[in-house]
């Protein structure tokens, strides 16, 4: 089995009280000796994220295209609440949205035509029950008389909370050709619908009555059919689980998407395509889509714990600094607090500490870097990545530790020797070399000849008559 594991924890109002920030950590907890994880773990697709903030914990194939089976009426449900006024609104059922379940051997709350229900009564049939006369009733209803109108508006809502890989052809999710999905998108569509209380209410019932209506004179008693909320069904049954839907058919096999909520931490949990067999050997077959969320949720609430690693007094390195007298380095630590959640108190088989331990280890190498002064503390100086078991969980900015003072005097040197190697100043000393050293041998080389040469001339006057009669 080929999967990838990896543990995290962000919770929102923890970290807005103590200014941290939480990331993930990768651990597969399928490879613990000491628990049989690896025979509860089973299933072709399976995705385990923070409800909180949508890092990923554990995932499979979550990209995978495949047939979601029920797990499609968690869209019916959002898309009938979202577009119905009063869910107390009462319908008369049509004849058309039974008879399209004729022979498919199709779960059913029993809705008879011409029964009156209400809206909410239905979403009850549909989520509790998984049943697939109420999602066409509703989709007929919500529709305006046509299921494939509100089949468009399913795809609307995907399309809305970001899905690429998914599409709706109907609002029960018997298996058909351009019905499909994956298990990052079904996360996406689940998260949204855990924001609409009516949603979170219905989804989490584990078993509901239905009043009599002018078809029965009865109640009638549906029971979930997500069975880890049967706490007398030891194998399926997780104290943590919140919220579900299931699936089931030849082509999607045996699916459920879960909420779970323990100890401050929120998550929500996609299982598609699991088998069923006998996996611990009691001679009945379990549901693996119900065994493989089970494991994950527990395992994760067990070991997984709240850890600080790393904070502003982290040191993580030191970079050179130039035109300082009294530093040649500076310190750097992580700009912020960071919590993970790591495993704690985890051993290997023969003892030994399993917990791993967390490394800081910086972008690049910070002795070939520098930095001149001045500093400030807090400056922003480089990067490093936070790693556990071999695996990056996040990476932080590292920060000068405290001030480093420039020195007036090797910051002079420094500007004469940026002026003097500048570009511009070698085109302006070419440019003076080009025309001064000319003019300099004018001045002080061609016009000393001159004067010498006219102060060496000897003059001839010719003397006219008076001159020679004075004379």
């Amino acid at each position: 089995m080929k999967k990838l594991l990896s543990v995290l924890l962000c919770l929102t109002v923890f970290c807005a009280a103590f200014s941290q920030t939480a990331y993930c950590a990768f651990y597969d907890p399928e490879n613990q000796s000491n628990e049989s994880y690896q025979k509860k773990v089973d299933a072709d697709i399976y995705y385990l994220f923070s409800a909180d903030d949508g890092s990923v914990i554990c995932e499979k194939n979550i990209d995978k295209k495949a047939a979601p089976a029920s797990i499609t009426k968690v869209v019916t449900a959002l898309v009938t609440i979202q577009n119905c006024e009063d869910l107390e609104k009462v319908i008369t059922v049509p004849s058309y949205t039974i008879r399209l379940l004729d022979g498919t051997n199709s779960s059913t709350a029993g809705i008879l035509v011409g029964e009156q229900m209400s809206v909410r009564e239905l979403l009850y049939c549909l989520l509790v029950y998984s049943a697939n006369d109420a999602a066409n009733v509703l989709a007929d209803y919500i529709g305006g008389g046509s299921i494939e109108a509100f089949v468009a508006k399913m795809n609307e809502f995907a399309a809305s909370a970001g899905c690429t890989a998914t599409h709706f052809s109907n609002a029960h999710g018997l298996d058909a050709d351009d019905h499909y999905t994956t298990a990052r998108d079904l996360g996406k569509i689940y998260k949204m619908c855990l924001e609409n209380s009516i949603f979170t209410e219905i989804a989490g019932t584990a078993r509901y009555e239905i009043p009599p209506t002018n078809m029965y004179k009865e109640t009638r008693y549906l029971n979930n059919t997500n069975k880890m909320f049967s706490s007398g069904i030891s194998d399926y049954y997780c104290k943590y689980v919140k919220t579900g839907k299931t699936g089931t058919t030849d082509n999607a096999g045996h699916c459920v998407i879960t909420s779970a909520s323990g100890d401050g931490y929120n998550y929500i949990c996609v299982i598609l395509n699991a088998p069923m067999y006998d996996c611990d050997n009691d001679g009945v077959e379990e549901n693996m889509a119900f065994v493989t969320a089970k494991a994950l949720y527990e395992w994760t609430f067990k070991y997984m714990r709240l850890c600080e690693v790393a904070n502003p007094s982290t040191y993580v390195g030191e970079m050179p600094v130039a035109l300082s007298s009294k530093y040649d380095y500076v310190s750097l630590v992580p700009a912020k607090s960071v919590s993970a959640l790591i495993p704690s108190n985890l051993q290997s088989s023969d003892g030994s500490d399993k917990t791993g331990s967390v490394l800081i280890e910086p972008v690049g190498n910070l002795a070939e870097s520098s930095v001149n002064a001045p500093v400030k503390k807090g400056d922003v100086l480089g990067k490093a990545t936070i790693k556990y078991a071999d695996n990056v969980i996040a990476e932080i900015d590292l920060v000068a530790a405290f001030d480093v003072e420039r020195s007036p005097v090797k910051y002079a040197g420094y500007l004469l020797k940026s002026l003097v190697s500048s570009s511009v100043f070698k085109i302006v000393f070419l440019l003076c070399i080009v025309v001064l050293l000319p003019l300099c041998i004018y001045v002080f080389v061609v016009l000393p000849k001159k004067k010498r040469k006219k102060k060496n001339t000897v003059r001839i006057v010719k003397m006219n008559d008076d001159d020679k009669r004075n004379k």
